[in-house]
């Protein structure tokens, strides 16, 4: 049996997702175990892959430490402009409910439809309620 896709991916240093497209792709081969997990033999996995020697760096650096004025403005940037953006929803929203609660027309009276019988049969002076 094996390794699992975690211990594949830890091996070689690349993601899960790249050995899942790799194994459905053909360019390496894979088998599922009985309880569905993934597992790659690791002469195969080596075949495409070279194993990692060395510590490999994070994938996303770490900004704490080298945090650059940059970096800062355009942090600044982005928070003015979202708080703008609210500032503009807030203001539609109100205005949306103003319209709402001023908006008191008198919704169009619909008049009953008359039925085919009662529209052939009935004389033109008729009003369209059937009350004379």
């Amino acid at each position: 049996m094996g390794i699992t896709l975690r211990e594949a991916s830890e091996k070689v240093g690349v993601t899960r997702q790249t050995l899942m497209k790799a194994i459905k792709t053909g360019r390496v081969s894979g088998e599922k175990s009985d309880n569905g997990e993934w597992r790659i033999e690791p002469v195969e996995l080596f075949r495409v892959w070279p194993p990692v020697t060395e510590v490999q760096q994070p994938l996303q650096p770490d900004l704490t430490s080298g945090v650059t004025p940059s970096l800062q403005a355009e942090n600044r940037l982005l928070r003015e402009q979202v708080a703008e953006l609210r500032e503009e929803r807030n203001a539609w929203r109100e205005q949306a409910q103003r319209l709402a609660l001023t908006d008191q027309r008198a919704a169009p009276q619909s008049t009953p439809q008359r039925g085919f019988w009662s529209r052939l049969f009935s004389r033109q002076g008729d009003s369209p309620s059937g009350e004379e």
